[in-house]
């Protein structure tokens, strides 16, 4: 009996026909197109010049974005990826050059603020600094693809790390502050 999911038997298809052409193929022919002399010296260059002239006012207008309030019209396009780009580098930044600890890292088991209780304070406020750093690293390998999709468990916790982190960052919001 014939089952659609039989994939070691020769089915007919479009594949049969010489119409189409791997992308293999492909690419090696564009390769083999870019190398040629006039291309790589006129028509390529000239190209990405027209190109940059085209782009240059969508770029300036950018450029002011950034500059005046922070972030631009591009930046909206893949905001997940903005906020862990720039997320991570701050959070670092904040954890090795921090002035204090905020209050509520203290507990009152801790007692008065004494050397103990500082020390105390301060390696919680690691911990979460540490926890919230992890998850957008989490982040940043899901956004990049850096993972092995079909291992589930490492993509479970990988999702549950990035999740937490920003479920932190809203717990610590008005802690982040040096």
């Amino acid at each position: 009996m014939d089952y659609p999911t039989d994939f070691n038997k020769k089915r007919p298809g479009p594949w049969d026909d010489e119409t189409f052409e791997l992308a293999e193929d492909v690419f090696a022919r564009w390769d083999e197109e870019d190398a040629k002399w006039y291309n790589k010296y006129f028509v390529i260059p000239f190209q990405r010049f027209i190109q940059t002239v085209e782009d240059f006012p969508s770029e300036a207008k950018w450029f002011y974005q950034r500059g005046s309030r922070g972030w631009s019209d591009r930046s909206v396009w893949s905001i997940d990826t903005w906020l862990v780009d720039n997320l991570i580098p701050m959070l670092e930044r904040l954890k090795n050059d921090k002035h204090g600890t905020p209050s509520s890292m203290f507990r009152k088991k801790d007692g008065n603020s004494t050397d103990e209780a500082d020390r105390l304070a301060e390696q919680r406020w690691d911990n979460v600094l540490n926890e919230i750093l992890y998850g957008l690293k989490c982040a940043k390998k899901i956004q990049n693809s850096d993972f092995d999709y079909n291992d589930k468990k490492l993509t479970k916790k990988l999702n549950n790390s990035s999740t937490r982190s920003f479920e932190l960052i809203g717990k610590h919001l008005f802690d982040l502050w040096d």
